[in-house]
């Protein structure tokens, strides 16, 4: 007798798996007419290819050109010899999507719209590759974090797009790893410019990954930096950077090419009480390193004015004579070179991270080369010059620098859709949010929309929690008793009672040890507290089913495909949720439109219970088999198919399927093991 069974696959515990069986930059060949920008005929007859190099979480002064002995990082410090480093450059924002899409665009946050990771940058901006591929350079990205993928919109204006993070996928899961290392990364775009001849000039986009958390440094760099692994993770990308510019050098001289290296934000390293990123506004996240050489670049030249990622596209346009569009809010730092100054004065900062992913307050604020101001609950002000570990803040003794910079941080407010304090995300669906999440990133547990609260805690009074979230599935965190972290996220809820992320983690552990109850009674404690969230609605779906509530969970599983449409799990398990209903019809709706957004075995696994139920063996059969090949560790379809092949006496098909089940069962999968045992005892040996 066919019958439905839920199960998990991953720690979200929100993936329905059904079965029955258990029941550079070169301007020559410009176009004529480009779209975007305009240049100059002296450009014109230049062939100058455009490398950008984006260091991801890599902070300044962990370089050695920017004054850390303890770290050889002798590539960067080629560059840096060879032509201009920006002693005080910023980001503005302390997170990759936000950050490299400043970098492309040349505006704030607030107008670009990325405002935390899992927005997408919208097809109407123009980037750097946009207007360089209508200038006629050849566009290349290599990308090695999945924030960067062209779902979130960075893959534009470029002919070549390279966002598959391995070459093969995880065996295990059958989908892109989290990240990928240098080397890979490095290895994909040498191989691309060893393929292109010399006719076009071409833009080359690079982004390295290592330096970002979980740090896990080749053997040979742990080595030299035993106590260090951050520093570690730098050394190893300087010197897959070699590599890189070796094969730029041989296929476009240095006359030629225009290098431009820098990070996108930095890393807290504990300061301030942040391990990471993305929470707090002080320099140990927002000081950056911005390198550049090449023509037209002087060598050995070190900028002391402050410099914006806004600043990058249109310094790297007045360099090839092509003007940037008036939306641009950056300025060309090329008067610097020699001694003028440019208006780069104040800098735009924000951090929406606190506010959608774990119900803080935001924080806004103003960078000069002298001070920062933050704008939060209790403001900050500090004096860099005199304190620049930003440990005491002057506010109460400067108040006129502190009037006089929120008035410029208001002026830049308007610039932007912030002055409505409302923003719409491109929510990421469950799969994108668990990488982001292995990376330590607390992710997509926001809806489609938020709205500021003014009343919001301020991010400083929750360090306690931050660092608490910070152990959440470290290897520490892994040896503890379940009651031990029930009592931590407890305790953590009594002082930070509107944190989405502790409620669903806190009812994930209560799930996963066997207290249903106790789960039920957390995610609706979230709900009362006013927290709404797709993986909230999603994870009462899933408790709802498995205690035996099927109309209650269709409708938190409707609540979770309102709030986060893309997500082809929450479609899914809305589907699982009908079907076990038996509401055939609707299931097979839900299943086809997860379908639409991306091929997904669970999917067709449904799709195929329902042949089932129809008495349609041969589209039942096709459809288990599209969702092995999909994912050949999903023991769930493997079960079925042999079940299946069994019942129609294709016992060759059941042996390969029930092996299938034995090979590849883990922890999670442990109730199909008997079952495919006793089936495979059934069937004659060949």
């Amino acid at each position: 007798m066919w019958r439905t069974n839920i199960s998990s696959v991953h720690t979200r515990n929100s993936i329905f798996i059904v079965s029955f069986a258990l029941a550079t930059l070169a301007l020559v060949g410009c176009k004529s007419s480009p779209k975007h920008g305009s240049s100059s005929p002296a450009a014109r007859s230049q062939t100058i290819n455009v490398v950008l190099i984006t260091l991801d979480t890599v902070r300044a002064d962990h370089l050695h050109c920017y004054g850390d002995d303890n770290i050889k990082t002798p590539v960067i410090d080629g560059l840096a010899r060879n032509g201009v480093l920006f002693e005080k450059a910023v980001a503005q924002t302390p997170l990759t999507e936000p950050s490299h899409a400043s970098i492309f665009t040349g505006t704030n946050p607030n107008v670009h719209g990325v405002r935390d990771n899992g927005f997408a940058l919208q097809p109407s901006s123009i980037t750097m590759a946009t207007i360089l591929r209508d200038h006629g350079w050849n566009t290349a990205g290599f990308i090695s974090a999945p924030v960067l993928q062209r779902e979130f919109g960075f893959g534009q204006g470029f002919t070549t797009y390279d966002d598959q993070l391995w070459e093969d996928k995880d065996p295990n899961t059958n989908q892109p790893a989290a990240s990928r290392p240098a080397n890979i990364t490095v290895d994909h775009a040498i191989r691309w410019l060893q393929s292109q001849g010399r006719k076009q000039p071409f833009f080359l986009w690079i982004h390295l990954y290592d330096a970002h958390q979980p740090y896990d440094p080749p053997a040979q760099f742990r080595k030299q930096y035993p106590a260090d692994p951050y520093s570690a993770e730098i050394a190893f990308e300087d010197q897959q950077l070699g590599r890189f510019l070796k094969a730029v050098y041989q296929q476009s001289p240095a006359n030629k090419t225009l290098v431009v290296l820098l990070s996108d934000h930095g890393e807290g390293l504990g300061q301030h009480g942040e391990d990471s990123h993305g929470v707090f506004l002080y320099d140990s996240t927002v000081r950056i390193a911005w390198i550049m050489t090449g023509p037209g670049i002087p060598a050995a030249l070190r900028v002391q004015q402050q410099a914006r990622e806004i600043d990058v596209l249109p310094t790297v346009l007045n360099l090839l004579g092509i003007k940037p569009l008036s939306a641009v809010q950056g300025t060309s730092m090329m008067p610097a070179f020699v001694g003028n100054a440019v208006p780069s004065t104040y800098s735009y900062e924000e951090t929406l991270y606190p506010e959608i992913d774990m119900g803080w307050s935001k924080l806004l604020g103003i960078h000069t080369a002298h001070w920062m101001y933050v704008k939060a609950p209790e403001p900050e002000l500090y004096d860099l010059d005199r304190d620049p570990r930003e440990l005491h803040n002057v506010i109460r003794t400067h108040p006129k620098q502190y009037r006089a910079m929120d008035a410029q941080l208001k002026g830049l407010q308007l610039s932007g859709n912030s002055v409505t304090e409302k923003s719409e995300m491109n929510v990421v669906d469950s799969r994108t949010a668990e990488q982001l999440k292995s990376l330590g990133y607390i992710a997509a547990f926001s809806g489609s929309h938020f709205q500021s609260n003014r009343h919001a805690a301020d991010p400083k009074d929750r360090v306690a929690t931050l660092q608490l979230i910070r152990r959440i599935g470290g290897s520490d965190w892994e040896k503890l008793p379940s009651s031990t972290k029930a009592k931590l996220l407890l305790q953590a809820l009594q002082k930070d009672s509107t944190n989405p992320f502790l409620y669903c983690t806190l009812g994930e552990l209560y799930t996963q040890t066997g207290q249903y109850y106790a789960a039920q009674r957390t995610y609706l404690a979230a709900l009362h507290m006013g927290i709404r969230s797709a993986t909230l609605f999603s994870l009462l779906g899933d408790l709802y089913l498995h205690l035996g509530y099927r109309e209650q969970a269709t409708v938190f599983f409707e609540q979770a495909v309102q709030l986060n449409p893309r997500d082809v799990e929450n479609q899914s398990n809305l589907g699982t949720a009908f079907l076990q209903a038996h509401r055939l019809t609707d299931a097979e709706r839900q299943f086809r439109l997860a379908l639409a957004i991306q091929p997904y075995a669970p999917a067709y696994n449904g799709l195929a219970i329902i042949a089932v139920y129809r008495n349609d063996d041969s589209t039942a059969r096709q459809n288990f088999v599209d969702a092995i090949k999909l994912n050949p560790a999903y023991v769930a379809a493997q079960s079925n198919l042999g079940f299946l092949c069994l019942r129609t006496h294709d016992l060759s098909c059941a042996r390969t399927a029930f092996e299938a089940v034995l090979n590849k069962a883990g922890p999670a999968d442990s109730d199909f093991v008997p079952s495919a045992k006793t089936a495979l005892a059934s069937i004659p040996q060949p």
